[in-house]
């Protein structure tokens, strides 16, 4: 009796925990000449980015969700290919500083993209970017709402 109740909690805990992990994404970035393709990219809390053909190029967020933590370091030299896994949800928009010049920049969009985190993330950029890093702001603009 006491095994069966037992199995009667586990089983469906650990079903919960496997379909979580069966639904993470992976989603790919590459980046090409001066873009990342594609420059927006749509992920659930917990999938991953990969950025490949990173060799002359860096990926740096600019953007960052409130009380989110971002990737790269500004002034990063360009390097291998490489993985995030964002569990904030918001918008975070990225620059490939050797290439801001020519507008390579993206974003990635973690959870629903609700019009008050499109609104925040343009906040942010409208606040604080400068000079070129303001191209940003474009590629945030393009971002659809639900």
């Amino acid at each position: 009796m006491i095994k069966t109740r037992l199995y009667s909690l586990i089983i469906p805990a650990c079903t919960l925990f496997m379909s979580a992990i069966a639904t993470a994404d992976d989603v790919t970035v590459n980046a090409e000449a001066r873009i990342y393709n594609p420059a927006i990219v749509y992920i659930n809390p917990g999938d991953t980015v990969h950025w490949n053909n990173m060799t002359s190029h860096n990926s740096v967020t600019y953007v960052v969700p409130e009380g989110a933590t971002g990737w790269g370091e500004h002034g990063q030299l360009p390097g291998a290919s490489f993985s995030v896994t964002p569990e904030k949800e918001g918008i975070y928009g990225y620059v490939c500083e050797p290439h801001i010049g020519f507008g390579m920049v993206g974003v990635v969009v973690v959870g629903q993209p609700t019009a008050e985190r499109k609104e925040a993330a343009m906040k942010t950029a409208t606040d604080t970017l400068q000079g070129p890093f303001r191209r940003l702001i474009g590629t945030i603009k393009k971002v659809e709402v639900k």
